[in-house]
């Protein structure tokens, strides 16, 4: 189901097509857990979506869990800014639920996204062994 507003279309797509837009994603885990094959079962374990528009394009994955909808991957690129962009979509797709989440270890855009209302709830710790 396509949905228009602003000049841009918001459209769910298929896991196989946001897995292979996605591919790479694995890498930015701050968890380290995920490998190049979890970006599609992630996907699957979700809903996907695509927005696109004359100046902003997006795919990301959201599920749902205890009143949580939990971003698991997003991408995408434009001429404005696509966090206050994309809060606004996923707000809105979200409305009725407890909150929004998503995990990145990206400090510029913790900071970002605390200018919309979001917080850091925790961490990720991570010791490197010897081999």
């Amino acid at each position: 189901m396509a949905a228009q507003a602003q000049g841009l279309t918001l459209r769910q797509i298929s896991p196989e097509v946001a897995a292979q837009a996605l591919a790479g994603l694995e890498s930015l885990d701050p968890r380290g857990l995920m490998a190049a094959g979890d970006v599609h079962a992630m996907a699957c374990a979700g809903e996907c979506f695509e927005l696109e528009g004359d100046l902003a394009s997006a795919i990301y994955v959201l599920r749902v869990r205890n009143g949580v909808a939990w971003v698991d991957a997003i991408k995408g690129a434009g001429e404005v800014d696509l966090v206050q962009l994309l809060d606004g979509v996923i707000s809105a797709q979200a409305q009725g639920l407890e909150a929004i989440g998503l995990q990145t270890k990206r400090p510029g855009l913790v900071k970002k996204l605390q200018r919309h209302g979001y917080r850091v709830t925790g961490w990720v710790m991570r010791k490197e062994l010897q081999q």
